[in-house]
């Protein structure tokens, strides 16, 4: 099995936990969606790309930033608005008022991320990273990338493995004998209703690195590096 290896590196990131409000609470590794959309971005695709994901990785410490964070006033609401990055403009003074936002944020994050699907998709992405000339950003706009590696490998089946990196491990990889971990229910795919997006959520545990990983229902699979855990 042929499937796309990449390495990457941000010096800082926030992978922003969804209606987390007073404190902008970071996922320790980034969500499939947040895979998905970088990949989306790269390729300028306007449409969902048959993919699958296998995300792991480790971060050096976790700091505390600030921000300023807007409320705008209407009638008796106060509904909060964060305008950086984007380009509107901004309610008279009198109708504002602000608060400090803490912001949870990742240092020193290494990443490694396995991309699988049709080969003609994954040369379209991997030409897309060899000839990349702008910068890539994953999380927010300002946590830009460093690809420190894009390589194609191939894979095995295991049904046991040593990881050194923590990783998203999906639950339907085990029947009974779950790893320890913290459990997550990560976007992945949505459809509009009413205006409104209605995700689909993987179930997924936050397996710390250093940990092995034992095949109970379904088997792995590994680049001879790393433990490779398909989201789908």
């Amino acid at each position: 099995m042929k499937v796309i290896r990449l390495k990457l590196f941000q010096e800082t990131a926030c992978y922003t936990k969804p209606f987390a409000n007073k404190v902008a609470e970071t996922y320790p590794l980034p969500p499939y969606s947040t895979v998905k959309g970088m990949i989306h971005q790269l390729l300028q695709a306007n449409e969902l790309l048959p993919l699958r994901f296998s995300i792991q990785g480790n971060y050096e410490t976790k700091l505390i930033d600030y921000r300023k964070s807007y409320m705008v006033k209407k009638k008796s609401v106060s509904m909060p608005i964060i305008f950086d990055g984007l380009a509107m403009e901004v309610p008279e003074q009198e109708h504002m008022t602000s608060m400090p936002l803490y912001t949870h944020m990742l240092f020193n994050v290494e990443l490694v991320i396995h991309i699988a699907g049709e080969e003609a998709l994954l040369e379209r992405i991997y030409q897309h990273f060899i000839e990349l000339n702008q910068h890539l950003s994953l999380g927010r706009h300002e946590d830009l990338v460093r690809v420190d590696e894009v390589t194609f490998v191939e894979l095995e089946e295991c049904d046991e493995w040593y990881s050194k990196y923590a990783i998203y491990v999906p639950k339907y990889y085990y029947k009974t004998d779950f790893p320890a971990g913290i459990p997550y229910r990560l976007n992945w795919t949505y459809k509009i209703v009413n205006g409104i997006r209605e995700w689909n959520k993987i179930p997924s545990l936050y397996v710390n690195g250093n940990n092995p990983h034992f095949e109970d229902g379904k088997l792995f699979h590994t680049d001879g590096e790393h433990i490779v855990l398909w989201n789908e």
